[in-house]
């Protein structure tokens, strides 16, 4: 009797050694998995003299926001310090060249949307999120070339996008960072694009 007891309490010991064992290794990798989530991000920096420059055969350069502004869910835009469109304005004011006696050159940005989604992750394993968040960035830029009595000379439009995704649960700066380095990417996409179109629709009025 004595040693049926003494077998049912080591036996009781072994099993929960075994729970505690199961227990610290979820907790383990509920650890790890957390501070992989919180991996610091390298804040973005928008430096316009690594995109096109452009030489304009004209005597004013004219930028016009055309595209409604939209200020409620999925729109993002108006959240930011600089939204999109202001990035393309800082852009185009600081690489564009009016160097000419006539003609206009005018920028209207048609749109310039930053849109913000949850998604379902169907890849997304044991541990991680199964709702994310998307992030799409769409740009329409329309560049028309007059003469001074406003009279079209030469047009073209530049249409780009691009999007990323995120976890719902991350910092406000990784958030920021995610979100930036989106915009930058789709203005550095624009700029090739443009550079482009312009040359090859443009291309006596482009220097």
């Amino acid at each position: 009797m004595g040693a049926s007891s003494k077998q049912n309490v080591c036996s009781t010991s072994n099993y929960i050694k075994f729970i505690m064992k199961k227990l610290f290794l979820v907790f383990a990798i509920l650890f790890i998995h957390s501070c992989q989530t919180i991996e610091k991000v390298d804040s973005i920096v928008f430096d316009n003299q690594q995109l096109s420059k452009f030489e304009i055969s004209s005597n004013t350069i004219e930028i016009k926001e055309i595209f409604e502004k939209k200020f409620s869910d999925p729109y993002i835009g108006h959240t930011l310090e600089v939204d999109p469109s202001q990035r393309v304005i800082n852009w185009v004011n600081d690489n564009f060249y009016n160097i000419g006696k006539e003609n206009i050159f005018v920028i209207s940005i048609l749109d310039a949307s930053l849109l913000q989604t949850e998604f379902e992750n169907t890849q997304a394993k044991n541990f991680d999120e199964k709702i994310n968040y998307k992030y799409e960035l769409f740009y329409l830029i329309e560049f028309n070339l007059l003469d001074d009595s406003r009279n079209l000379i030469a047009t073209t439009l530049v249409e780009t996008s691009r999007s990323t995704t995120s976890g719902l649960y991350i910092s406000i700066n990784e958030k920021e960072n995610i979100i930036n380095d989106l915009i930058y990417q789709g203005l550095k996409d624009l700029t090739l694009e443009s550079n482009i179109l312009l040359k090859q629709y443009m291309s006596d009025y482009i220097l």
